[in-house]
């Protein structure tokens, strides 16, 4: 079958298109026809040689597809069901993971310790998938980012900040494939939206969601304090990281709470402590979703309260490689979409 192989570390040229095996099917697992893989910026951290990866691998974490077969033991699946997964392997039997089976330890990660979805078909097991279903008013191919992106806001907002309807909400890289859709989420939950964005073009599609978008340079959080009336937000959901944490914190009420759900830069960054302290702020790390918000996030997508925002492409070398660099520069709108 064909694939798209990280054979090193290093620069776009790490990835290179080739034939590899199809699948071996093992007991509780399924094969699955690949309807939609999402290039995610981790992916390219992983190129890059900052995230722990096996290579030769077939990248590639955010995943859904059709049921092409299924092992011994899958009873509730069928061929032709249309499933999205988790973006890891847990271990369903230890107790410890029970609820919290993204921190699980000893998990797996899909496209780095297992091959992932930058292919015609990949092997999951059975517990990390989710069924879909009738797609409802999303393609199928969208539900490939049901988990990383719209699980993981449902996860930051409502497991995490326990966010309260009328309360408000700040998102930084508001364009990106996670802000897009995060603040999608926090509409949902009847929340005020404040959106950041370096990008006037990008800000238009942005306000037709329901936001309130802030286009700026350098700072935002003074903009964030006049349109709170000098309080601030409830919530800041930190998409960016590094770049946007300091502003992120000063964006936030007293006692607000600030969510970390992505870095765009992976090195260390500096923390100014007081900002925390003396506002007595709590701020919080999120790591992707678990299989009850991954349902959750299913229904959106599936009711169109969050619309998928996302642009595909075949799974050819080239195209592979310029959505890597599309990602490091900041320049994709929404997400992109493996569709071989």
């Amino acid at each position: 079958m064909r694939a798209i192989l990280l054979v090193g570390t290093g620069g776009v040229e790490a990835l290179e298109e080739a034939e590899v095996e199809y699948p071996k099917l093992e007991p509780n697992s399924v094969i699955i026809k690949v309807k939609g893989c999402g290039v995610c910026y981790r992916d390219t951290l992983v190129r890059r040689g900052f995230m722990r990866a096996r290579t030769p691998v077939v990248p590639g974490h955010e995943v859904a597809g059709e049921v092409a077969e299924v092992g011994e033991g899958v009873v509730d699946l069928r061929k032709g069901d249309l499933v999205a997964s988790l973006i890891y392997v847990h271990d369903p039997h230890n107790p410890e993971c029970k609820g919290e089976e993204n921190t699980c330890r000893g998990n797996r990660w899909i496209g780095e310790d297992l091959d992932g979805c930058y292919a015609e078909y990949v092997k999951l097991p059975r517990w990390s998938l989710t069924k879909v279903g009738d797609p409802g008013k999303s393609p199928p191919e969208a539900y490939a980012f049901a988990a990383c992106v719209v699980g993981t806001a449902v996860r930051a907002l409502k497991t995490i900040a326990r966010t309260k309807e009328g309360e408000s909400v700040l998102v930084t890289g508001a364009s990106g494939g996670v802000g897009i859709h995060a603040l999608q989420v926090a509409k949902s939950m009847g929340l005020r939206v404040l959106a950041v964005t370096r990008s006037e073009e990008k800000a238009k599609v942005i306000e037709s969601f329901g936001a309130e978008v802030i286009v700026y340079k350098d700072k935002f959080s003074e903009e964030v304090r006049r349109r709170t009336d000098g309080r601030g937000v409830d919530v800041a959901l930190d998409a960016v990281g590094g770049p946007t944490l300091e502003q992120s914190l000063r964006s936030v009420a007293r006692g607000g709470r600030v969510v970390l759900i992505g870095n765009v830069d992976p090195l260390p960054q500096p923390l100014m402590l007081g900002l925390i302290i003396l506002r007595e702020l709590r701020l919080y790390g999120c790591l992707n979703s678990t299989p009850r918000e991954l349902e959750e996030a299913v229904e959106l997508l599936k009711s169109g309260r969050v619309r998928p925002v996302y642009r595909a492409i075949p799974l050819e070398e080239e195209k592979v490689r310029e959505a890597h660099l599309l990602l490091e520069r900041g320049a994709s709108l929404g997400r992109t979409v493996i569709v071989p």
